[in-house]
């Protein structure tokens, strides 16, 4: 954060910036099942600033969608906030405020949600809803948050519709997403998320099963979009060549917390982390000998009800100093000769 900008504290102390729209503190969330608990989030802290794109990666299981639900207050109903704040502040003029000391189905998160605060989920397919039309489920939003003309909000939802590249979008609109093609429907759940033109876009998988032609022209239009509108965004990935053409910046997760975040420079140029290291070799790379074998990173992830000690990567690490790093779990530092490019390692302490 820079230190000219103006500054906030929050009532749990927390700094934050006029140019970030969120800031999540020290999020810890568990869900607690007939097998035990699980710690999906153990610590997670990020910002991101007014009309930036953070892209947030790791494996599966690492608690990358959680953290995009938790700011939505969409955590399924097993989940418990253990610790930690998500600070949002809509505009540099509005004091931030604790998303999390909202009930999930409260008027003030119902008019966050969908409003300030869209998400776009994996299957488009199974996030819309087969009874009514494309455009219905656009105006819904745009009738719950914007305008109570229903005649204002079809018009609106056709415009949206061109607007995201649809063909004919006076036929999408009063069409069933059954009748749409894979990335007819992405394109139609992306004009339902910006309908009211949101601060914050969460966007988990949003390529996801698409081929690459669809899925360029999608990341195209939501980067159009987003220079369009100075909408923030939260991209959700395991793509790393997505992150390369979208992001600025660019959080690794594993095991539910942050263990590298920096510039998209930064990371595919100079990383850190060994999981980073690690996961940046496994791209195949255009020019290397086909019969060469890509690298993997030995191992899997630990069990999600285990209680590891020390770095939670350490039995998968090539670089793991018996003694520390499996005892002794590392903090978060900021790199030498840098102020943004900040590693959870001890190789670096």
């Amino acid at each position: 954060m820079s230190d000219s900008a103006t500054t906030q504290r929050s009532a749990a102390g927390a700094i934050v910036t006029e140019d970030d729209v969120i800031r999540v503190e020290d999020l810890r969330l568990n869900f607690y099942t007939a097998l035990g608990v699980v710690r999906a989030l153990n610590g997670v802290t990020f910002n991101i600033p007014r009309g930036k794109v953070l892209g947030v990666v790791g494996e599966s299981g690492c608690g990358k969608s959680q953290t995009g639900l938790a700011i939505m207050q969409l955590t399924p109903a097993a989940g418990r906030y253990e610790a930690g704040q998500v600070l949002f502040r809509e505009s540099s003029e509005q004091p931030a405020v604790n998303l999390l000391q909202y009930e999930r189905n409260s008027a003030e998160m119902r008019e966050i949600r969908g409003n300030n605060i869209s998400m776009i989920f994996q299957e488009p397919m199974t996030s819309l809803n087969p009874c009514y039309t494309v455009g219905a489920q656009i105006e819904e939003a745009i009738l719950l948050h914007q305008t109570k003309d229903k005649a204002e909000a079809q018009q609106r939802a056709v415009e949206i519709l061109r607007k995201v590249g649809m063909p004919n979008p006076e036929r999408i609109a009063v069409s069933y997403p059954h009748q749409l093609s894979g990335g007819m429907r992405q394109r139609a759940m992306i004009a339902m998320v910006l309908s009211c033109n949101p601060t914050l876009l969460i966007a988990d998988e949003p390529t996801t099963a698409l081929d690459v032609t669809t899925e360029a022209q999608i990341l195209d239009l939501m980067r159009e979009l987003q220079r369009e509108i100075g909408t923030s965004i939260m991209f959700i990935t395991h793509n790393l060549g997505v992150v390369a053409q979208m992001c600025d910046e660019v959080a690794v997760m594993y095991l539910g917390r942050i263990v590298e975040r920096a510039t998209v420079e930064d990371i595919f140029y100079d990383p850190k982390h060994p999981y980073t290291i690690m996961l940046l070799r496994s791209i195949p790379r255009l020019g290397v000998n086909r019969a060469m074998r890509l690298e993997s990173i030995q191992g899997s992830v630990p069990d999600p009800y285990s209680q590891v000690t020390g770095c939670p990567f350490h039995e998968r690490c090539p670089s793991a100093m018996p003694g520390i790093c499996d005892t002794i779990m590392p903090e978060e530092i900021i790199v030498a000769g840098s102020q943004t490019h900040t590693v959870r390692c001890h190789l670096y302490t």
